[in-house]
């Protein structure tokens, strides 16, 4: 009898770490699925947008080409990036970074009324604070050329 309850807890102890991980895997499964995190990786895509403008009007490309040029990015992005890939590295990140209790928690967030405002607003939000950062970094451009050049001409063979 005591042998058979060593063995019962021998097992229980053994398997369990891999229901805690598999538990908490489902739970960044979980967790990526109501963040929507294919959407929001499309919502990062539309980001790029305002600098494949910049790339066409400095090609100095007509409303058609910038079109075509658009497309090339977006075929890239549909059929290229491996997205699978991206939100499994994503899924790994959030797991080092949250315990099963603050997963479960960011859940049951992103399940309020004000958690999926969020998840569908991010996208949108994400593509204009991208776009307030290059609208900045243009009007900063030439301080940033005064500090490159002395490091440049330094460095130049």
């Amino acid at each position: 009898m005591r042998n058979m309850l060593a063995i019962i807890v021998a097992v229980v102890v053994a398997y369990s770490p891999v229901c805690i991980a598999n538990t908490k895997s489902d739970s960044v499964a979980k967790l990526l699925e109501v963040m929507k995190i294919d959407d929001q990786m499309k919502g990062g895509f539309e980001a790029m947008l305002p600098t494949i403008h910049q790339l066409a009007a400095r090609l100095q490309l007509s409303a058609d080409e910038t079109e075509e040029l658009k497309n090339i990015y977006r075929d890239w992005f549909q059929n290229d990036v491996d997205r699978f890939y991206i939100g499994s590295q994503i899924a790994d990140l959030y797991s080092d970074t949250f315990s099963q209790s603050e997963i479960e928690e960011i859940i049951q967030f992103y399940q309020t009324p004000t958690g999926r405002k969020l998840v569908n607003k991010s996208p949108e939000l994400t593509k204009l604070g991208a776009q307030i950062g290059l609208e900045e970094a243009q009007r900063k451009q030439q301080q940033l050329l005064e500090k490159l050049t002395p490091f440049i001409e330094k460095h130049q063979p």
